[in-house]
């Protein structure tokens, strides 16, 4: 695989945890179950922490520099 293709999906992930966090953010026990399953992987235990400890609902992907289109609105 190529490394412009791992960039990609690690892109696509991140803007797929960014927005399902958005979604579940009212429903804070969900929210938890679904960020102590994204820290199972160890490329994104820094962005489920970082969005658990947030008191305010997550910005569009783009607003953390994810690329990917995919997910945004």
């Amino acid at each position: 695989m190529a490394a412009d293709e791992i960039v990609g999906e690690s892109e696509h992930l991140k803007s797929l945890i960014i927005s399902t966090a958005q979604e579940l953010w009212e429903d804070k026990e969900a929210l938890g179950k679904f960020l102590a399953v994204v820290r199972r992987s160890e490329g994104f235990v820094k962005l489920a922490d970082t969005l658990e400890q947030s008191a305010v609902r997550p910005a569009n992907p783009s607003f953390y520099g994810v690329r990917s289109r995919e997910f945004q609105d």
